[in-house]
């Protein structure tokens, strides 16, 4: 079975593609697949014994949906052990989740807000994710999340996950095509935000398209193929923090299998190539 490395390039798990997975070998475009842990600790049946056949051909990426790690209510330490002895069973290393909250009082709320960007939220985030770090025994990997609400008077965006990420320990799981979203929603520059993270922290990436919407309003919605602008600013990601392991999403509108496979293996190859290049100039520049 294949290892993920930087230069690894993999798809979202989904029902549609199952079955397909199951009986192909592996396929040569795709490196790991991506899962929500949520949505298979618990089965049984068929469904188990297809993902245990799954994770003998590919590695897993786990990737969450309801940790909830920015909220106010106690951390839930039983789902945390849960998930971990799922990342265990299937021998994933990499968990990943959204640095946004998603429950109240109240329950879960299925929607990922962001939270306030203010310096006094940071100690609290960082004794969190550490507790969770301590439960899973591995790093977590938090996801840049798009938002479309801003709270007024916070440290820039880049800015507030690179402290997150230096104070706690943990990793970053950057969305390039968020940060694309944001910019245009909050009017800023996505170079610059990318310039201020750490390359060393960051896991893997995410690509994936969008919609726009009236006044130049964008929605990420993971229902189109990647547009030109989210590639331009994949290329200039990777030759800034150099190559990463990509994941293409695709939530909705699912194309065939092999026609993902397809748009995978075309902008990861743009991407690598590109940022390879751009890598190497920018050595260049730094040792002339």
């Amino acid at each position: 079975m294949r290892t993920i490395t930087n230069t690894s390039k993999g798809l979202g798990l989904r029902s549609e593609h199952l079955d397909l997975l199951c009986q192909l070998p592996e396929h040569p475009d795709i490196d790991f697949l991506e899962l929500a842990p949520e949505n298979w600790m618990n089965i049984g049946g068929l469904k188990r014994e297809q993902l245990q056949d799954i994770a003998q051909k590919y590695p897993l990426v786990a990737h969450g949906l309801s940790l909830s790690i920015g909220d106010c209510q106690p951390l839930n330490e039983p789902f945390v052990r849960e998930v971990a002895r799922f990342l265990d069973e299937f021998s994933i290393d990499i968990y990943s989740e959204h640095l946004s909250f998603s429950r109240d009082s109240q329950g879960y709320l299925y929607e990922l807000l962001p939270i306030p960007r203010q310096k006094e939220n940071i100690a609290y985030l960082v004794e969190r994710i550490q507790r969770v770090q301590d439960l899973i025994q591995r790093p977590i990997a938090l996801e840049n999340i798009s938002y479309y609400h801003s709270y007024g008077d916070e440290i820039p965006e880049g800015e507030f996950i690179a402290e997150v990420c230096d104070r706690s320990g943990c990793e970053l799981l950057l969305d390039i095509n968020n940060v694309y979203v944001n910019s245009q929603n909050h009017n800023y520059c996505p170079y610059q935000m990318l310039n201020t993270l750490p390359s060393e922290a960051i896991r893997y990436c995410h690509i994936a398209g969008h919609l726009k919407e009236r006044d130049g309003f964008l929605l990420d919605t993971h229902g189109t193929p990647v547009p030109d602008q989210v590639l331009y600013l994949a290329r200039y990601t990777y030759g800034v923090h150099g190559s990463k392991p990509l994941l293409l999403e695709r939530d909705q509108n699912m194309p065939s299998l092999l026609v993902l496979a397809e748009e995978l293996r075309s902008i990861h190859g743009e991407i690598l190539e590109f940022g390879q290049t751009l890598e190497g100039l920018c050595k260049e520049l730094v040792n002339a």
